[in-house]
């Protein structure tokens, strides 16, 4: 095996929050509060696993990666209100609850009305958008980058490593991303950069090794 590739990227220390809770994104916003369990082997088989029938034999009890590299325009979110950031993201910055609730890991409502019978939760929102009917799921495990200043426009080179799990790309990511792509508010404050698809294989048997499965 040869290094071809490398991007560091981080995320809060332990210490920061003995608690563990969601960490936050470069917006200031929780980053990965709908994951699935992954205690729940259930959830794992549906989510992330790969299948044995109608895929890859090799592939079978491994996952696919998709892995993106998404600039965050922060100087212009941090000149945006309070609720339009929220309303970007459809949920509240301090609590991640969803809009209208009170805590992060509240049950979802998109058919919720505001005080004024608007939707609660934008239709347009992120979380409104990648949650949807909630039949298509993916595991994330991003972390926030820094590259410096950008030379040419004096602004931050710095954002997201978007890293998600699936069992399924074309039924699972491909459409999640055409979705977002299609009408996401939060499309005005990043930039995807960079994306590349990983076949992560099973693990290996007692005497065996990764890979054995493909070789």
């Amino acid at each position: 095996a040869v290094l071809r590739w490398t991007q560091e990227g981080f995320q809060r220390t332990g210490s920061a929050d003995p608690a563990g809770g969601t960490p936050r994104n470069l917006l200031g916003f929780k980053d990965g509060t709908a994951n699935p369990d992954t205690a729940s082997s259930e959830q794992m088989n549906r989510v992330v696993w790969a299948p044995a029938e109608g895929g890859a034999a090799w592939m079978a009890g491994g996952s696919y990666m998709a892995v993106r590299r998404i600039r965050m325009r922060i100087e212009v979110w941090d000149r945006s209100s309070l609720k339009d950031q929220e309303e970007t993201f459809g949920r509240y910055r301090s609590s991640g609850a969803p809009l209208g609730g009170q805590h992060e890991f509240d049950k979802v409502d998109l058919t919720a009305k505001g005080p004024d019978g608007s939707p609660a939760i934008p239709a347009n929102s992120h979380m409104a958008l990648a949650r949807g009917d909630g039949s298509v799921q993916i595991l994330r495990r991003s972390y926030s980058y820094s590259g410096g200043m950008d030379a040419k426009t004096g602004q931050l080179d710095a954002g997201l490593l978007f890293i998600c799990f699936q069992r399924d790309l074309q039924k699972q990511f491909i459409p999640l991303q055409q979705k977002l792509a299609k009408s996401d508010r939060l499309n005005e404050y990043i930039q995807h950069v960079g994306s590349a698809v990983f076949a992560c294989f099973p693990g290996a048997s007692s005497g065996g090794y990764i890979g054995e499965t493909l070789l």
